[in-house]
């Protein structure tokens, strides 16, 4: 299925038209998301504390390296998070600014 992205959508003949306030609520789930990353990487981080409740050498070990592997894909995706929803919020405010420049309202 073709999704169109957050806030933007393809009109007639090729003209595309962004709607800030849809760019800032996706803003605000991506920032939320990263928020959400960051407590399962915490909560990750108490499990492979708890490795060493394991038994064999090598199963301590495994877990550790499989918390530590995991917590460092969190951890990017935490900061692609980030890194979207600054990314939103600029285009919102760069539309909005371009549109109230285009189309000022009254006594504008």
């Amino acid at each position: 299925m073709d999704q169109q992205p957050v806030g933007v959508m393809r009109m007639a003949a090729g003209r595309i038209e962004a709607q800030p306030g849809q760019l800032r609520g996706g803003a605000g789930r991506a920032s939320q998301l990263g928020v959400e990353l960051t407590g399962f990487r915490s909560r990750l981080g108490q499990a492979a504390g708890l490795a060493g409740a394991a038994g064999a050498p090598g199963a301590r070990a495994a877990i550790s390296d499989s918390c530590a592997a995991w917590g460092a894909a969190i951890e990017a995706l935490e900061h692609q998070a980030a890194a979207l929803d600054r990314n939103l919020e600029s285009a919102a405010a760069a539309y909005a600014e371009t549109d109230g420049a285009a189309m000022p309202g009254p006594g504008g």
